[in-house]
């Protein structure tokens, strides 16, 4: 697109007869500046939905709790001095490094493993496993949280679908909680 739109450029150009010693038209007529005007909607958005918030969020964290007050820094020096902050970002960086190792590792070993695998075979292997990375994209939050919220997942509503009930304290399929999540049945409990 942006071909066509040089070329046209170079077009009207040569059949005028004007000098060509206008830079700005020159500049225009150049391949990589059509194509920087062809993505600037995209830039804007970006900018509109990641620059925005990130700049908006440094400014709420330079606001005291009850965000009426501008504190600088402050509540940076307070998280560096507890302890808790330094465990949080040691245990963070712990699982983020050892996750990248296990699942490069992992990804190594099914690797090997699926090339080695002769013929067609190993085509419907590695089918299946595209299976899991193409499954969650494809679900929508709500169909996430219908599955794996413990208060009305599938797996609750499958066991009380087979009689076996419910786990205690969750919702049943009819949206009310199960009869041993109630307060009678909790009060006989604690007296027995």
């Amino acid at each position: 697109m942006a071909d066509v739109v040089v070329e046209q450029g170079r077009l009207a150009r040569a059949g005028s007869p004007r000098k060509k010693n206008a830079s700005l038209r020159n500049v225009m007529g150049r391949k990589s500046t059509v194509a920087f005007f062809l993505t600037l909607p995209l830039i804007l958005l970006i900018a509109l939905f990641v620059l925005y918030p990130a700049f908006y969020s440094l400014y709420l964290a330079t606001l005291n709790k009850a965000m009426t007050k501008f504190v600088g820094l402050s509540n940076f020096t307070f998280l560096f001095k507890r302890e808790t902050f330094w465990m949080v970002v040691k245990q963070s960086c712990i699982f983020a490094i050892t996750a990248v190792i296990f699942k490069a590792l992992i990804g190594f070993i099914v690797a090997h493993f699926v090339h080695n695998i002769p013929g067609k075979k190993q085509r419907k292997w590695r089918g299946m496993l595209l299976v899991p990375w193409v499954i969650p994209p494809a679900m929508s939050t709500l169909a996430w949280l219908w599955l794996f919220d413990p208060s009305y997942s599938a797996f609750n509503y499958t066991l009380s679908f087979f009689g076996v009930g419910p786990i205690p304290g969750s919702v049943t399929p009819s949206g009310r909680a199960s009869p041993s999540s109630s307060s009678t049945s909790g009060t006989a409990r604690r007296s027995s």
